[in-house]
């Protein structure tokens, strides 16, 4: 098996690179590379029936922490709680629908 000298190889990397460097910097400097722009748009929509459902269900919360701290008729915040949130659920639901696959 031979050995390899590290100082051989880092000389002949250095001669590689001096060779090269004249070439490739005429090919950067010959054409400029084409500008990319890449232009992402998001568009969000929120229509109305998605948020007076998701602000029944925020004051259902509000309604059911007043009842644990104040008293009052939990079930009938919690009953009132669900109802919001399967409401909600069920906009979304319609929402994705109309949508459709993307």
């Amino acid at each position: 098996m031979m050995a390899v000298d590290p100082n051989e190889q880092r000389a002949k990397a250095a001669r590689l690179a001096d060779a090269l460097a004249p070439l490739i910097e005429a090919h950067l400097l010959s054409e400029p590379a084409p500008q990319r722009v890449v232009e992402r748009r998001v568009l969000v929509t929120a229509d109305r029936l998605t948020i007076d459902a998701a602000r029944k269900v925020a004051e259902a919360v509000d309604m059911l922490d007043q009842t644990k701290f104040a008293g009052g008729r939990e079930v009938a915040a919690r009953q009132a709680l669900e109802r919001a949130a399967r409401s909600l659920r069920t906009q979304l639901k319609n929402r994705e629908a109309r949508r459709g696959p993307e």
